[in-house]
């Protein structure tokens, strides 16, 4: 081969990757974020996603919003472009939905789908959201069954609610059904911000609550220390609806472990980035359900767990 030639090819050669990597599809996802906006690279959802090769500044671009202003919020993302949307099902991304139709959301918590309009089949989306659920029916009223085992003379539970919330109707419809077939009065505690936990808890005082149950709402889960040290200083048995809040010092949680419905998230993120349709991936209810008890606060607060109670925990804290 003349000297040339040899040149010519190996410039071609060392110039391939460089052609690749700027031709790479390059994407754009908007995150919704509950009461602010942490840094993006330590979100989980980020992490996760860079794992299957979705790394920001290379191939992929992040515009987060806070719902703090929805129709703000609102205008930024459509501004964005993004080629999808990501979020827990929060005001924000109800009101999204609503708004915007053509790009794709995937929602990582939400209640369910038909019930609050998302969709009119959670098998096949009719709308531009899916996601994961974080109820179902059964959901509910097994958490005050378990607070019954665990306070054998409950006569009242708070409520613990986000009024702006869309799965607020719903979860308030579970909870007082479920309620009034165990004989157990629920007493409803609205939350909007963290200044209102104190006063939603001198109500519950006042009304002599005897366990607090907060709603599977994000923002709750943003309270949940403050709303477990309230429940903590008063003796007062909580039950969450996240297995990972008793590490704060719940007594006792039931519901999905969240890292399942992250990793079924960023499964629909990349499939959708990949071609897939909205109404190819279908809502997707808790496939496991986790209960956890927390032995230490249990002490703390005078409560015995009951042994089969303590039996059939899939998570137990000393």
């Amino acid at each position: 081969m003349r000297r040339r030639e040899f040149i010519a090819l190996a410039a071609g050669v060392a110039a391939c990757p460089f052609s690749a990597r700027a031709q790479q599809k390059q994407y754009k996802v908007g995150l919704m974020m509950i009461g602010g906006i942490p840094p993006i690279r330590d979100l989980e959802i980020v992490k996760e996603l860079a794992k299957r090769g979705y790394v920001e500044g290379r191939n992929i671009t992040y515009v987060a919003v806070s719902d703090d202003n929805v129709d703000q919020a609102i205008r930024t993302l459509v501004a964005a472009k993004p080629d999808i949307v990501v979020g827990a099902g929060s005001a924000l991304a109800y009101a999204f939905a609503a708004a915007v139709h053509d790009i794709p959301i995937v929602l990582t918590a939400t209640a369910d789908p038909v019930a609050t309009g998302l969709s009119a089949s959670m098998s096949r989306p009719t709308g531009n959201s899916t996601g994961f659920t974080i109820s179902s029916t059964s959901i509910v009223a097994k958490r005050l069954e378990i607070l019954r085992d665990l306070v054998p003379n409950l006569r009242k539970v708070g409520r613990l609610w986000v009024p702006t919330s869309p799965m607020g109707g719903e979860l308030g419809q579970q909870a007082q059904m479920a309620a009034s077939s165990l004989g157990i009065e629920v007493v409803s505690l609205p939350l909007k911000t963290s200044a209102d936990i104190e006063p939603a808890f001198v109500i519950a005082d006042q009304q002599h609550v005897g366990a607090m149950m907060p709603d599977p709402d994000p923002l709750n889960v943003q309270f949940g220390s403050v709303i477990t040290d309230e429940c903590l200083v008063r003796d007062m048995p909580l039950m969450d609806a996240w297995p990972s809040q008793i590490q704060n010092g719940a007594l006792a949680a039931y519901g999905p472990p969240s890292v399942e419905n992250l990793s079924g998230a960023v499964s629909y993120v990349d499939r959708i980035l990949k071609g897939a349709k909205v109404a190819d991936l279908p809502f997707v209810e808790p496939a496991e359900l986790k209960l956890a008890i927390n032995l230490k606060t249990a002490r703390s607060i005078g409560v015995t767990v009951p042994a089969n109670l303590l039996a059939l925990a899939d998570n137990v804290v000393e």
